[in-house]
Order: C-alpha cells, then structure tokens, then sequence
C-alpha cells in the first residue's frame, strides 16, 4: 500500500512597520533581531489561497493595527518600466491589537495570471496616507511570490468522443483503418 504524505504551512507575511499606532511620531527602535531569509509566497490557480499577514515592528514585536487600512497587492514587474498591479485586495484583521490579519484569495481571480514569478507588497493606510510596509530585513517594499498552474488544473479535462463505429467522420475504423 502507498502512503501520501501531505504538510500544511503557513504562507505568512511578517511585514515591519514603524509607526505609533497613534500617527504622531514614527517609532525609532534598532534592529537586534534581523531575519536572516525571507521565503517567497507560493501560491495556486485553480483553488483558494489564505495568506497570512502579522505586522510587526523592527524589533519583531506586534503592532497594535486598529485603525489602519491593509491592501495586498501582486504586482506583474516583467518589464521593469511598466510595473502593473494585477491584483489588489484588502487584509481582513483579525486581531488588531496584536497586529494579525489574513487574506483569501480566490483561485478564478489568478486565472488571467499567465506568469509565474510576482512580487507583492502589502501598503498601510495610516493618518499620514499610504506608507511603506518591509516585507524583508533590508528595508525591502516587495517580497517574491511564485504562482503554480498545474497541482490545481482550472478547466476540467476534456472528454474523447470517438463516435460510432458506423460514423465515417469521426469513427476509429474511418481514422485508423481496420482493426
């Protein structure tokens, strides 16, 4: 007998935002704990994808996020030049006050991606506007994203119609000859 085995990760964005949750002075605190590697989100056409997000500041503590605003975006920089955001969505808190949110991204909305390596960003609506939000330790604005077409196929397989033996259009003997 075959065993499969299955694992489930999380694909979470800790992003790092230096601001009073009170919009009045930006918050200064040396980075000691410096992510060494960010991983590139993977995500899947064909079925929907939850994407976490977990705000925190530069010394990887949570930032209280009420009031604010979150918007992820997957941007399609193929050509340098002509950056276009090809999908946007708004993070949908839940627990402010220790910086969490999530979001779900249906499988149809990435069937129009026809690429499969993006960036994303994530913008926070604060007082002051949108503001900038690392998605790295090297004071990144755009993380990596991977999108895959073929574990989770979009359009069902199309079935083989042979016809009728008799039909002389489409029939195997007509196509094949004698059998």
């Amino acid at each position: 007998m075959q065993t499969i085995i299955s694992y489930y990760y999380d694909n979470t964005v800790i992003i790092q935002f230096d601001i009073d949750s009170t919009c009045l002075v930006p918050v200064s605190i040396s980075q000691r704990n410096r992510v060494v590697y960010t991983r590139p989100i993977k995500i899947y056409k064909g079925i929907t994808n939850i994407v976490k997000i977990a705000v925190q500041n530069s010394d990887q503590k949570p930032i209280d996020i009420t009031g604010h605003t979150l918007t992820f975006n997957i941007v399609d920089d193929y050509v340098f030049a002509n950056a276009n955001v090809v999908y946007s969505s708004n993070v949908t808190i839940s627990n402010a006050s220790a910086g969490l949110g999530y979001l779900a991204i249906p499988g149809l909305d990435l069937v129009q991606l026809d690429r499969e390596n993006y960036n994303y960003n994530v913008k926070i609506n604060t007082c002051w506007g949108n503001v900038v939000s690392y998605v790295d330790d090297n004071y990144g604005a755009a993380g990596q994203l991977q999108l895959n077409a073929s574990a989770y196929p979009v359009e069902s397989p199309l079935n083989l119609d042979l016809g009728q033996v008799g039909d002389g259009t489409v029939s195997a003997m007509y196509d094949f000859g004698e059998i």
